[in-house]
């Protein structure tokens, strides 16, 4: 954390593409800096620079380490000043704290109805776009003036009455709107801390739950449901029943939330990030439940938004596609075994992620790895399976969930048991075994291989054929049961076996 914080001039710099820098140089010059002003040297050192380097600039600006924490300061300051001249045009909630702002300078001058006015007009900006909390301030802001002055607000008939009562209204619904929040990242966390339902004690203790907030989810007094507070219950519930392993109610409630922009048109250019994660998700449990047609039809509309070069995407933005675009496509791609595609897309991505075209977080990054690491090892080409595979393996403890790590271990004894390693097989089922016996995560499937292998290790060649077919027989007994498929998505030992 200490790095992180330490860097942050560094890796705001270095994010910056060829506008935003231009147009920093002329927000600074504009201000009355030169090119040789410090803080604008300061940048240009920091540009040009493979990585953060401290200890380079202090020595190649020739100033105290006081006088870089200082300028760094400033310049990090300026950047983002800059930045927000750029994005007030693009984002809506920018330019009404703006209005909000000029009212205030407005409203120190004196000019109480000038201040007025300029809420007004940002008071229909911000309920046209469903700008709750922003709306909130702007009536609070107008009843502080109303109450503290005498304005023409007071000859028109029933003005102050509508204004207390919108202010009452729209009270309620932040209140609404961030208690649906709370239920929805409540019902995640239930699942990030405990997982699937597996036992009927668990699915009961889970229903339990989930009834327990249901006043707080049908809750809505004298008001309508919000497009937020509707994505929010429907994102609920879609956790909910992911969690019981209902992937097909999991998928419906994914559908309402996509369903709720395809009502409010305007909200995809509002929420993309949103709009992109509704999209993934129907994808994703489309996926689970094996339903190409509908993987194929969300895959084209993730592309579709993402290619738009109408929509101006921001950086976060164009991220979140890039990252759910690949990783439907390789859904796409599985569910249609189509291997030279699969091989063609890992390559694809391993490109553009050396080029520095792509780079998700660590954990998307490892989802992407093993999904590269699956399609090569349908391939056949072992060898570059297992390089994908260590570098999943190797990464921090605690970034990747415990099922990804699970499944990369499992096809690294796969890809060595191929490679005719058997010493090493050997020597790492050991600690699979107790990874299996100590995670909630693990299938049956999971234990199934590594019991299978451990026995085919034993038995001379000529023998493997009679075992392989008992693994499939007993792989198509799981089938039927959710947390099985879900496992064997990820994990496709169905082919593996076949090739034998």
């Amino acid at each position: 954390m200490p790095n992180a914080i330490k860097h942050q001039l560094y890796r705001l710099i270095k994010s910056l593409n060829k506008a935003e820098k231009r147009n920093f140089k002329l927000y600074a010059t504009r201000a009355g800096a030169t090119e040789n002003n410090k803080f604008i040297q300061l940048f240009d050192v920091i540009d040009r620079l493979r990585g953060p380097d401290d200890a380079a600039v202090i020595n190649r600006m020739q100033i105290s380490k006081g006088q870089f924490s200082n300028l760094k300061r400033h310049l990090y300051q300026q950047v983002l000043t800059s930045l927000r001249l750029i994005y007030i045009k693009k984002e809506v909630d920018i330019q009404l704290r703006e209005q909000i702002d000029f009212a205030r300078i407005l409203y120190g001058k004196g000019h109480y109805l000038d201040a007025l006015r300029t809420l007004e007009r940002a008071r229909t900006q911000a309920a046209e776009h469903n700008q709750e909390l922003i709306l909130f301030e702007i009536l609070e802001f107008q009843k502080l003036i109303e109450a503290r002055h005498i304005t023409l607000s007071r000859q028109i008939q029933n003005k102050m009455d509508l204004l207390l009562k919108e202010s009452t209204e729209q009270s309620q619904r932040v209140v609404n709107t961030s208690d649906l929040f709370n239920v929805n990242i409540q019902i995640h966390g239930l699942y990030i801390e405990h997982g699937h339902g597996r036992t009927e004690a668990e699915r009961r203790d889970n229903e339990a739950f989930w009834i327990d907030l249901q006043p707080r989810l049908e809750e809505q007094g004298r008001i309508h449901y919000t497009f937020h507070q509707k994505a929010n219950r429907y994102q609920a519930a879609m956790w909910f029943h992911y969690i019981q392993l209902n992937f097909y109610e999991a998928q419906a409630a994914a559908v309402n939330v996509y369903t709720l922009f395809t009502l409010e048109r305007q909200m995809t250019l509002k929420d993309p990030d949103l709009y992109l994660r509704s999209l993934y998700y129907v994808a994703m449990f489309a996926y689970l439940n094996e339903d190409l047609r509908m993987v194929q039809r969300y895959e084209g509309r993730i592309q579709k938004f993402v290619e738009d070069d109408n929509i101006h995407l921001n950086e976060n933005s164009r991220h979140i596609g890039q990252v759910y675009a690949y990783l439907t496509g390789f859904n796409r791609r599985f569910l249609e075994a189509d291997v030279p595609a699969l091989t063609t897309l890992s390559d694809e991505i391993l490109a553009a992620n050396a080029a520095g075209d792509f780079r998700p977080n660590a954990h998307r990054w490892g989802i992407c790895l093993y999904k590269c690491a699956a399609a090569r090892f349908l391939s056949g080409d072992y060898n570059a399976t297992l390089d994908q595979l260590n570098d999943i393996i190797n990464m921090r403890t605690g970034i990747l969930r415990e099922d990804l790590l699970i499944n990369a271990r499992i096809l690294h004894a796969l890809c060595n048991f191929e490679l005719g390693n058997y010493a090493l097989v050997d020597y790492h089922l050991t600690g699979l075994t107790r990874l299996l016996r100590r995670s909630r995560e693990a299938a049956i499937v999971h234990k199934l291989v590594v019991n299978g292998l451990r026995r085919l290790l034993k038995l001379p060649l000529a023998e493997h054929k009679p075992e392989y077919e008992r693994m499939m027989a007993e792989l198509k007994d799981l089938r039927g049961e959710a947390f099985e498929r879900k496992a064997l998505s990820y994990l496709d030992l169905g082919r593996w076996l076949a090739l034998h």
